[in-house]
């Protein structure tokens, strides 16, 4: 969608949402009557929100002491299979904005495109007033502090421009390269800070196989193979169908 606003000579500005928390805080009530309305078997609603109740947990330090049993009334589980899922259940029914919105879970991003930046910062503002009121509804919050703009333009004498979104009357930090799901966003989306930033990721995993190597010691060759899998190619082919067509990818 960006490209798309550069073939049409417009200016993109996108705004890169942070939760505070955001499994821990989900509302049990809320996402229960979001399950109702999304899943017929009511006996399936029930179970998941059985898993859901009576967790508890009690924290010890390293001398052995422990603190008072704590139950936990909100929230999902975190590193459970369900959560994700759940999460996008709880969010799955956000307002319809100007903005394109674009999520994984509780990674979460608006895009707006327009003429001017004048109309873009106005809509991008206006329709964070809409998911913010919305948040707060649900009991989620988002972190200001964390949440980052960022403003996307082919123009070199706009390569500073800096867009003013504004939540609480506090400004959105901005950034020229923001990372989103893993990615480094730049704002002509040429992905060379990303790839820089894969190369030298990939080039320090590369020596530490060579370590492993050697003609007459070291791991075998079924060790080292799973052992590159693993480090290098996870690094190197990591969303490679975004940047594989940067002309610094073959640099």
């Amino acid at each position: 969608d960006i490209e798309d606003s550069f073939q049409d000579n417009e200016k993109a500005g996108v705004v890169y949402l942070d939760l505070t928390a955001a499994y821990d805080t989900v509302w049990h009530r809320g996402l229960h009557l979001k399950l109702l309305r999304t899943i017929p078997d009511r006996h399936m609603v029930k179970f998941i929100m059985e898993t859901l109740s009576n967790r508890s947990f009690i924290l010890q330090t390293s001398s052995g002491q422990c603190s008072r049993l704590r139950r936990l009334k909100n929230g999902v589980p975190q590193g459970s299979v369900l959560s994700p899922m759940l999460f996008n259940v709880y969010i799955h029914d956000l307002p319809d904005t100007a903005s394109r919105k674009y999520g994984y879970a509780d990674d979460l991003a608006i895009m707006l495109s327009r003429p001017t930046w004048k109309a873009m910062e106005e809509g991008l503002n206006e329709d964070m007033g809409t998911l913010v009121a919305y948040l707060r509804r649900w009991r989620l919050q988002l972190s200001v502090g964390i949440s980052v703009a960022a403003a996307y333009n082919l123009s070199t004498r706009e390569a500073r421009r800096e867009l003013e979104v504004r939540v609480d009357n506090k400004c959105l930090e901005v950034q020229q390269a923001p990372k989103y799901l893993g990615v480094r966003l730049y704002r002509t989306l040429s992905f060379k800070q990303h790839l820089e930033e894969v190369k030298a990721k990939v080039t320090s995993r590369v020596a530490l196989i060579r370590r492993l190597a050697g003609t007459t010691w070291g791991a075998s060759a079924k060790t080292l193979r799973i052992s590159t899998q693993a480090l290098v190619f996870s690094a190197a082919e990591y969303c490679a169908p975004v940047w594989s067509r940067s002309p610094h990818a073959r640099k």
